[in-house]
């Protein structure tokens, strides 16, 4: 609906009671209905009405079967969700009602939004998105636009439910023909839901959930919408959605979130799903002050040795580059935690199986004056998982023994985004367990199961 015919339903609408509410002024207009502010018995309401040309063209039955889908969140609240009060049909016209919220689009105002507030604002969204996924319930159209700011730039609230589905019904009120067609925010969508190949079920669902999450925390960390370059022409924008990686950095916005937003927008839905989850844009648990520093500590002494043997890996990197320098990282992570330790663990022997392997292996020799009466060896496998987001999975298991064991569990370590500073503290937990292990002189494979993936 263009500007012009929402103001024509300014006059048209206005002084007019529609139920219970009265219609006062025009808000705000969309593609699909004109928002206007109505009084009522409980104050003012926000009242949609839709644009008409959507019945002529999806028929009057797709319409009310996609308000009553609206209507199913009457009374289901949630404190970052628009509540919806009611809706119908008003001399012909289809309408939503709903609370009035007096504040400004995410879209309109992104560059307001301090920079502290970004992480809380990000939780509250998620808290939505679980909170509809609890109730078996998609948004399919989780955007900027779409998201009111409130509370000096402290609440966030999800609103626009017109493409609403119940995980696993058919498409129904958004298919033509029965066929699907694309619904929902081009800018803001997923790859697989451009081309209707979503998956029809909780995860498929969730993966496009993730992703436009993902794609709103780029908005707030870059501070410009995503894809922006490139929605003219509409094709370069269907072309970008599919195959370009967003650049995602920033030296002030906390790690957590690029990285949470790196994983979000991996093109791959099932990918996605490997490496990204909603605790993912929650910060983690505060280490205390002695960690913290230990951590950074750490960090720095690594990376002036990575540093020292080549540049990082560009996040185009193909998934060759990126193992070659994951591996190349752990090398230099196992001979920092010996060297950093030399009173407590032997030298150490570092092969990586052959030359493009993703196994590395790592032996101690046996040593008396360590009690270590056989040796050890800790066997590591490196997967990578999505090479344009840089995300790898670590795999760990170890022997007493010169000769890693066949049957030996492995212990998936670390999943996401890697750097250096992401695995050490996991590999040296896993390096001092298997050792302590070794030189009880249990028999058998080393336990890692506690330095699993949560």
């Amino acid at each position: 609906m263009d500007s012009t015919k929402a103001k024509e339903w300014e006059n048209r609408f206005q002084g007019k009671t529609i139920e219970k509410w009265t219609v006062k002024s025009l808000i705000d207009n969309g593609k699909s209905a004109a928002v206007f502010l109505a009084e009522g018995g409980e104050g003012p309401v926000a009242l949609k009405i839709f644009d008409d040309e959507l019945i002529k063209r999806y028929g009057d039955d797709s319409q009310i079967a996609r308000i009553d889908r609206e209507l199913t969140l009457v009374g289901k609240d949630h404190p970052n969700m628009v509540r919806i009060l009611g809706g119908g049909v008003f001399e012909e016209n289809h309408f939503i009602v709903m609370e009035f919220l007096d504040g400004p689009s995410l879209s309109k105002c992104l560059a307001d939004v301090p920079e502290a507030n970004v992480p809380t604002l990000v939780a509250q969204l998620v808290s939505a998105c679980e909170f509809l996924e609890a109730n078996d319930l998609a948004h399919r159209d989780i955007k900027p636009a779409n998201i009111v700011i409130l509370d000096d730039y402290k609440r966030l609230v999800l609103l626009d439910f017109g493409v609403l589905k119940p995980v696993g019904d058919s498409d129904g009120p958004t298919d033509v023909d029965g066929q699907p067609i694309f619904i929902g925010t081009l800018q803001y969508s997923s790859p697989e839901f451009l081309l209707r190949k979503e998956t029809n079920d909780k995860n498929g669902w969730r993966a496009l959930s993730l992703y436009q999450v993902g794609a709103v925390v780029h908005d707030l960390v870059m501070r410009r919408p995503i894809f922006e370059e490139f929605v003219n022409p509409y094709a370069a924008l269907v072309n970008a959605v599919q195959f370009e990686h967003p650049n995602i950095g920033s030296e002030t916005a906390p790690s957590f979130l690029v990285d949470a937003c790196r994983m979000a927008l991996v093109k791959d839905p099932e990918r996605r799903l490997a490496v990204s989850n909603w605790d993912s844009f929650r910060a983690p648990p505060v280490l205390s002050a002695a960690e913290e520093a230990r951590k950074r500590v750490g960090q720095r002494a690594l990376m002036a040795q990575i540093e020292s043997v080549g540049p990082p890996v560009d996040k185009t990197a193909d998934e060759a580059e990126l193992l070659d320098t994951v591996i190349e990282g752990l090398k230099i992570e196992f001979r920092r935690i010996r060297q950093g330790n030399s009173t407590l663990i032997p030298p150490l022997e570092i092969s990586r199986t052959s030359l493009h392997s993703n196994e590395l292996v790592v032996r101690m020799q046996a040593s008396s004056l360590l009690k270590l009466a056989k040796g050890l060896v800790i066997d590591v496998k490196v997967k990578i998982i999505d090479a344009d987001a840089q995300a790898i999975g670590i795999f760990l298991s170890a022997t007493p023994g010169l000769h890693h064991r066949a049957d030996a569990p492995e212990t998936e370590v670390f999943r996401g985004p890697y750097s250096s500073g992401a695995v050490s503290d996991r590999i040296e937990a896993a390096v001092f367990i298997s050792l302590d292990h070794a030189q009880q002189n249990i028999d058998g494979p080393v336990n890692l199961d506690q330095l699993g993936v949560a």
